[in-house]
């Protein structure tokens, strides 16, 4: 993937340039809310549709798997055939999967369409980051990087707020397809303004698609995946669930052979010969599988256990929203210079130390169990995420050369989704086979889902031992600074 290849023609300045900006932001902040505002409506889909546990699962995993695996792709492509056409393309087909989400008469079409939006989603984002390369210069890139940087606390904060709005409002009766409705005009009016606005531009060289990567990567994990979700509508592993587990890791050992003897691979594999690459892409793995899966158990527990309206669900994980951004500014910003990969650490504790707080609060709830009973253990969770979020970023790049800063980049960030999709697969069915056959009253499924979940979260503080465990693997300080505009293409 080229990273500083791009033939530069920069748009309009001024005005033009800063709404070419907004457009571009706003495609990326429908992808980063989507996440977080599906969460809190999880509970009402699996009502309206009867999804059973698998199915919530990959309505999620689904489209986090579909984006991992489309997005050094969807980078390569904007690089071949340009950067506005491949944007307007993915977000145009992103309008149109969620349509067609707010369309499904069933959870196998949710599930569908959701797959379909991840990979729209996955031609849409990494042409954002280009577009801010091309159109302004080195030394005026920070504020749109920052401002890029920014939606992501933004998009955790209004999610859980915005979802249960959205499910209140219930305009024309669509309840939770509201959810997915608003992205159309939303992103209409980004292609529209897109056409306008946006330059034209690719990579002055771009090396072809591998495609045979692609295939070998989608079926491996599909294989691994697939068996771990439907193991939660299950009370037992058949036999094929096994087979597909060992066949799912003999093609991905394929995949990484096939990618060592290619002449253009879908992952740069000498990436692997920086210790901080491994370390770090390990550590992230780790970390963010028992977080991602906390997410959705939790959203669940504290509506379908509990009895909480989305609303008050919503302000209940609110906390940890507002506690990542904060923290991690703090830690990248303060902490990181001066102490290194202790940051990383600390924070792998202090979100330990979240997870069993609310773990301690949740074993054996009772319906009277609410927000000042959870609030503590969910602020300090966010705030160990906080912290090790992005300095985690910098400590995996560190060893990598500023001219592979982009692959390096976009492999984390691959690696990013890939273990989202894998801590939904984890730490949902360990959830989902907890709470099977529980008694319909108040009191039981307070029990049964918090015992369900308390147990989840000592499953996730054991990954994040692991975690802290591989994080001797990174540097003890960060040495390198590539340009953060460099550094993020890609993504």
């Amino acid at each position: 993937m080229t990273s500083t290849t791009v033939t530069h023609q920069v748009g309009a300045a001024g005005k033009g340039r800063g709404l070419a900006l907004v457009v571009i932001l706003l495609a990326a902040f429908l992808d980063l809310i989507g996440v977080t505002i599906l969460n809190v409506v999880l509970p009402a889909v699996q009502a309206d549709l009867k999804a059973s546990p698998a199915h919530l699962q990959w309505i999620q995993a689904g489209y986090t798997l579909a984006f991992a695996l489309g997005m050094v792709s969807g980078a390569k492509l904007g690089d071949l055939l340009g950067h506005k056409r491949v944007f307007i393309v993915g977000i145009a087909g992103f309008a149109a999967a969620s349509a067609l989400c707010g369309l499904a008469g069933s959870p196998d079409l949710l599930v569908g369409a959701r797959v379909l939006q991840g990979l729209f989603a996955a031609a849409m984002i990494p042409q954002v980051l280009s577009q801010i390369q091309v159109m302004y210069a080195p030394r005026e890139r920070g504020g749109p990087m920052a401002a890029f940087a920014a939606l992501s606390g933004l998009a955790a904060t209004l999610g859980p707020i915005a979802g249960p709005a959205l499910l209140e409002w219930d305009l024309w009766g669509a309840g939770w397809r509201l959810v997915f409705w608003v992205n159309v005009p939303l992103a209409v009016l980004a292609v529209v303004a897109s056409l306008k606005l946006l330059p034209d531009s690719r990579a002055n060289s771009a090396a072809r698609l591998d495609l045979v990567g692609v295939a070998l990567s989608a079926a491996g994990l599909l294989l691994v995946l697939y068996p771990l979700i439907t193991a939660a509508d299950r009370s037992g592993w058949p036999l094929w669930t096994w087979i597909s587990l060992g066949a799912g890791l003999v093609v991905l050992a394929g995949f990484v052979f096939w990618e060592r003897r290619v002449a253009a691979p879908l992952v740069q594999m000498s990436l692997f010969r920086f210790r901080s690459v491994n370390g770090g892409l390990l550590v992230q793995m780790l970390f963010f599988v028992p977080t991602m899966g906390f997410f959705m158990v939790f959203m669940l527990f504290l509506q379908l256990g509990l009895g909480m309206s989305p609303m008050r669900s919503g302000l209940t994980i609110l906390p940890w929203s507002v506690a990542v951004p904060v923290f991690a500014t703090l830690s990248a910003a303060l902490l990181l210079p001066r102490i290194g990969r202790a940051t990383v650490q600390i924070g792998l504790m202090v979100l330990a130390l979240g997870f069993a707080l609310v773990a301690i609060q949740t074993a054996g709830a009772t319906p009277g169990t609410g927000w000042l009973d959870l609030v503590w253990g969910v602020l300090v969770g966010g705030a160990g995420m906080g912290m090790v979020v992005a300095p985690l970023l910098q400590l995996t790049l560190d060893d990598v050369p500023v001219a592979d800063a982009g692959s390096g980049s976009a492999l984390y960030n691959t690696v990013t989704q890939l273990a989202a999709s894998v801590g939904v697969a984890v730490i949902g069915t360990f959830f989902f086979t907890r709470v099977q056959d529980i008694e319909q009253t108040p009191q039981a499924l307070a029990k049964g889902f918090g015992d369900a979940q308390a147990a989840s979260l000592w499953l996730g503080i054991a990954l994040l031992a692991a975690a802290f465990a591989a994080t001797f693997l990174l540097p003890r300080k960060p040495t390198a600074s590539p340009d953060p505009a460099t550094q993020s293409v890609g993504e």
